[in-house]
């Protein structure tokens, strides 16, 4: 169900949209617009007020995804996006793989500007919240992986969690995956999705490269994070990135039983890639990145 607003006026084409399990996404063509329209069926959503208030510095021939107008209805709270055009980084890489360096780049150097904007004072700690999340979600995990993981995972991650005591507190984008770039012609051009971003490390934002980037391009991986730091890798990044690939083990599986339950044997999987990777986390640097 659309809402009714003045820039939904004039509707000439309308098409259902995949997207998240708890809300709905269209593409709306107007007589003068194109638009993406999100819907959540609660009024009382803050989601879409939080993303447009978002402050992104600004960075030449880089979009942004973030709402034009919000509102809520009676049943419904919205956000009306502009439609940003381009094909996504997974779709170009599939069609033209050489391109996996320089777009890495780009999107390690465009992230860095994301990451510069400062949490609000009033948001508790990154290490405060980061490991209360882990708490729940390990707390969780049931059947989802073999005990002895579990206990290996349980002692690598409690004697990595006072490195989180210094990381900063700044904006997160939170789901920097392939299908959230998109390109034109030959570079990067937008972020998009910004409904789950949060405040707190920004080294976070690339637990996803381990999670799936790799899937598609582990050289796409590599070079968001080289471009992100200009080629020069700081050397205590390795020890907190092993620490957030450990805690996504748990996130992952957890989170895919909640929401897409069909797909826990994939995401069971694909965090066995990350336990490899890893080498049983008896190494930091992921093996992906070596290659």
């Amino acid at each position: 169900m659309l809402p009714n607003h003045p820039l939904l006026q004039k509707i000439q084409v309308v098409k259902r949209l995949s997207g998240r399990s708890d809300q709905a996404v269209w593409s709306v063509k107007t007589a003068t617009a194109h638009y993406i329209v999100k819907t959540v069926m609660d009024p009382a959503s803050r989601q879409f007020e939080r993303e447009a208030n978002l402050l992104i510095p600004e960075q030449h021939g880089i979009a942004h995804a973030l709402p034009l107008v919000t509102g809520r209805t009676a049943t419904i709270a919205y956000g009306i996006y502009p439609y940003l055009s381009g094909q996504t980084v997974r779709s170009v890489l599939q069609e033209t793989p050489e391109l996996a360096t320089p777009l890495g780049q780009e999107t390690g150097r465009a992230l860095k500007r994301i990451h510069e904007v400062p949490a609000p004072s009033e948001i508790t700690s990154w290490s405060v919240r980061c490991q209360a999340k882990h708490d729940r979600y390990r707390a969780a995990i049931d059947d989802l992986l073999a005990s002895e993981w579990v206990e290996r995972l349980d002692q690598f991650i409690d004697g990595r969690l006072a490195l989180l005591q210094t990381r900063p507190n700044h904006l997160q984008h939170d789901d920097v995956h392939l299908d959230n770039l998109l390109v034109q012609d030959g570079h990067l051009s937008a972020f998009l999705d910004y409904g789950n971003h949060d405040y707190g490390d920004p080294w976070h934002d690339f637990v996803k490269c381990g999670l799936f980037q790799v899937e598609t391009s582990p050289v796409f991986a590599r070079n968001m994070i080289d471009g992100y730091f200009e080629n020069e890798v700081p050397s205590n990044f390795w020890q907190v990135y092993s620490l957030y690939a450990a805690m996504v083990v748990f996130s992952a599986l957890v989170w895919t039983k909640r929401f897409d339950a069909s797909q826990v044997p994939v995401m069971q999987r694909r965090v066995q890639r990350i336990i490899q990777d890893h080498d049983g986390f008896r190494r930091d640097m992921p093996l992906w990145y070596e290659a």
